[in-house]
């Protein structure tokens, strides 16, 4: 019997080329996936905030040691390392890659509470983050170097970061920008949703430009204004460097002992690294550095962004205090027909009140409670020093039961 060839399927050529083309996909999204490491993350995280460092409080043997291991990572990873003491026993750890002059820079804060005190989101997360995203830039041929930063003493008034801005190890008009990381990992007042908020774009529309390049429906982009100088950028914006701050935000066990390595979310910390990590990259290949603004120039949507941060949490929010039902229904309102940046900020402040419930009698006693005090809602202001005093001390507490019987009294 003679051999006839068998003519192929063309439907079967088809298969074969669809098939080859995924594995191409495949293959191609396998190489380009970001290097972030969830495992490394993790370890860096448990290992700051183990009970061995005493809660890395600055000045002690605990925040010591986690400067010499940080020092120990950057120099495993290729980075040269130098040591910034700014005296008593403090200290910022400065690593750089590269020879060219203009470079980037990532930082964060890698002291912490003190002894009974983690502070694993608060910071060690984010001194996790710089380590992932400095390897991961090393990687790359990149036209400018980085310098990689882990700041000491910032619960203690931002110290390390003003120290170091004030007395650069390398000049920070070659900065094309500073990106600093704190209190990641965790979600903002606890919700099962995810916010990466993000600040400092106000100042600098090249680095606007990229934000918006890589936003997402997770990503709120507001002014700096609306929180104040309350982390490591502060020092970089009085100097003029463009910058950007990157934060998960807080959270009820903020500044408390239950700010424990178990209860951050690797997972979640690796994506944002990845994405933190892509807007530093598209930072570096800037061709003309980043200007910083005279004026702001704050994001389009931002009132908008707050007010479905106050939507989600009047939805998602379980047990909120009435007080705090009526200020988000009232700022909604007022934002619709007010959007003043006094507005924004003190709805800001109502939010960050709730998130870190020991912190609120600050934020709602002398900035929420007055806003409504002078604006005459004397029964939001009632109810906001109603709980303010829930966590204020004893004084505060009498003054806020002197307040809330005044306006009260007024309104019979």
């Amino acid at each position: 019997m003679s051999h006839v060839p068998r003519q192929m399927n063309p439907n079967h050529k088809m298969t074969n080329r669809k098939y080859f083309n995924l594995v191409a996909a495949l293959l191609i999204a396998l190489f380009t996936i970001s290097a972030i490491s969830v495992d490394r993350l993790r370890t860096t995280v448990v290992w700051l905030s183990d009970p061995a460092r005493d809660g890395r409080k600055a000045g002690t043997a605990g925040a010591r040691a986690a400067s010499e291991y940080l020092a120990e990572q950057f120099k495993g990873a290729g980075f040269d390392v130098q040591i910034q003491d700014f005296g008593v026993n403090r200290r910022n750890v400065v690593a750089k890659s590269g020879t060219a002059e203009r470079y980037v820079l990532i930082g964060a804060h890698y002291d912490g509470q003190g002894t009974g005190f983690p502070s694993a989101s608060d910071n060690a997360a984010g001194v996790a983050v710089v380590l992932e995203v400095a390897r991961e830039l090393k990687s790359k041929s990149l036209p400018v170097s980085i310098v990689a930063i882990a700041f000491d003493a910032e619960e203690e008034g931002l110290i390390g970061s003003r120290y170091y801005t004030d007395h650069p190890l390398y000049p920070l008009d070659k900065a094309q920008a500073a990106i600093v990381l704190d209190t990641m990992g965790r979600t903002f007042i606890d919700l099962p949703t995810w916010t990466m908020f993000v600040l400092g774009a106000e100042n600098s529309p090249e680095l606007a430009g990229l934000v918006q390049k890589r936003s997402g429906p997770e990503m709120l982009v507001v002014g700096s204004d609306l929180i104040g100088p309350r982390s490591d950028f502060a020092p970089f914006a009085l100097k003029h460097v463009p910058y950007l701050f990157f934060s998960h935000a807080t959270h009820r066990d903020y500044h408390g002992p239950g700010d424990t390595p178990d209860r951050v979310n690797y997972a979640k910390l690796a994506q944002d690294t990845t994405l933190i990590d892509q807007v530093v990259e598209d930072i570096a290949r800037l061709q003309t550095p980043p200007q910083y603004l005279a004026q702001p120039v704050y994001p389009r949507d931002e009132t908008a962004s707050l007010k479905r941060e106050m939507q989600t949490v009047l939805k998602e929010y379980k047990d909120l205090p009435a007080a705090y039902r009526m200020m988000f229904d009232d700022f909604q309102a007022r934002l619709a027909a007010d959007d003043s940046r006094e507005v924004r900020r003190v709805a800001t402040s109502a939010l960050l009140a709730l998130a870190t419930p020991r912190f609120s009698s600050f934020m709602l006693g002398f900035i929420v409670a007055p806003y409504y005090e002078h604006e005459g809602a004397k029964e939001i202001a009632a109810a906001a020093w109603e709980e303010a005093a829930k966590w204020g001390d004893e004084s505060f507490r009498h003054d806020a039961e002197e307040k809330i019987r005044s306006l009260r009294g007024d309104q019979r």
